[in-house]
């Protein structure tokens, strides 16, 4: 017999989070790409590219090396980076694979009986105390993560993406595998 929890976890439940995850992220995406979102200064598309601009007009007129070129080896691979870890993967992977792991995950926890929230009330610290311990705690996982993707066989053949910049730029550290991003 197979459990209630695997038979809902193949049922279209899932399937509708995957649709409406792809399809909300695609609508936001695109209203931020023509200028329909609102306030302007949110439009993460358009102020990663005005910053981009800013940047290559930086290296162009005050480059940090001596005789360095306008265009620098693999500018467009790292741009193509960039716009595809922030952008692209978050449309085609992330935003739907996200929201399906968080409620697969809570399905399991509510079929299992466990409230993860009733462990710690960390709702109830003063704030700085809260954003205190997240940063010390994202820091000491990416930290972590990124010692992983070093050491581990499988993880550098993704992370060595990331050190494969011959000339550095303002793009060059945006330029990594998207499975980085899973990891």
């Amino acid at each position: 017999m197979i459990p209630k929890m695997v038979l809902q976890l193949l049922s279209s439940s899932y399937w509708e989070i995957f649709i409406s995850s792809y399809s909300n992220y695609a609508h936001s995406l695109w209203r931020q790409i023509t200028f329909r979102s609102e306030p302007w200064y949110y439009n993460y598309f358009w102020m990663l590219t005005i910053v981009s601009v800013v940047f290559i007009l930086l290296e162009v007129f005050r480059p940090w090396r001596k005789n360095q070129p306008l265009l620098r080896k693999d500018f467009w691979l790292d741009f193509f980076y960039m716009y595809f870890n922030f952008f692209l993967f978050s449309l085609l992977i992330y935003k739907a694979g996200a929201n399906i792991v968080v409620n697969a995950f809570r399905d399991v926890q509510q079929w299992i009986g466990l409230d993860i929230i009733s462990f710690v009330d960390v709702m109830g610290w003063p704030v700085f105390l809260q954003l205190t311990i997240f940063f010390v705690l994202r820091d000491f996982i990416q930290w972590n993560t990124h010692i992983l993707l070093h050491k581990v066989p499988f993880l550098w053949n993704y992370h060595k993406v990331h050190h494969s910049v011959k000339e550095m730029g303002f793009a060059s550290h945006l330029r990594f595998h998207w499975m980085e991003n899973v990891v």
